[in-house]
């Protein structure tokens, strides 16, 4: 199971990350990860600079989806069935992973209704990067919506997820999501499959085995 989740600046959705990442114990990766990572090996100081210089060199080498299939890579490579992934934006992203992970990729698009109230929760947390006001913060996102077809991305999402009240009633929506959407989806990884094999036999042998007398009992106990 691999989530991601898209949305406007300030709407919630790493918040929505990190808190099911925290709470459920779900590994997390972004593409900011991979570019700091990127950035260190050419022997970088992880500056903003160095880090956007970074990005534009990687994907003028590679193309503009190289970040989003490095973390396919990398999660492909990892034991971990489960995963959250971070700073998915264009549609192209949302393609690659879809074709990486079929059925098992869900998109969240986490939603605020109301521009003024996702204003002056960036006010809160004391984010500047959307400007002083409501109307530079709808510039802003026309600007992303011009680089990223940011609208186009929340289109392509498996499911809404509303932030319009208070935390507890975030908190409250997300821990339904993760029980009515995620639970199912949850795969073993190989090293929890191997110790639930192993968990079973040990029991089989210890009620069926243990005290066996008959012939084809015995027979089949020393396969376990």
């Amino acid at each position: 199971m691999i989530l991601a989740a898209v949305g406007k600046n300030g709407t919630g959705k790493d918040f929505f990350l990190d808190y099911v990442a925290q709470k459920y114990g779900f590994p997390m990766i972004s593409i900011g990860d991979v570019v700091r990572e990127l950035a260190t090996k050419d022997g970088l100081e992880l500056t903003r600079d160095n880090l956007h210089a970074t990005s534009k060199k990687y994907m003028g080498e590679f193309g503009q989806t190289f970040f989003p299939e490095m973390i396919v890579k990398k999660i492909k490579e990892s034991d971990a069935p489960n995963y959250l992934v971070s700073g998915i934006r264009p549609p192209s992203d949302i393609e690659i992973f879809r074709k990486a992970f079929g059925d098992d990729f869900i998109l969240v698009d986490v939603v605020i209704s109301d521009d003024e109230v996702r204003y002056q929760r960036m006010i809160a947390r004391g984010s500047e990067r959307d400007g002083k006001s409501v109307e530079k913060l709808r510039e802003n996102d026309l600007h992303e919506e011009e680089i990223f077809h940011t609208s186009e991305s929340e289109k392509m999402a498996n499911y809404v997820i509303k932030n319009d009240g208070g935390v507890e009633d975030f908190y409250a929506a997300v821990d339904n999501f993760y029980e009515t959407v995620l639970k199912p989806k949850i795969r073993l990884s190989k090293s929890q499959i191997k110790q639930t094999i192993l968990r079973m036999r040990y029991i089989i042998r210890r009620i069926f085995c243990r005290h066996s007398k008959k012939p084809t009992q015995h027979e089949l106990c020393r396969l376990f």
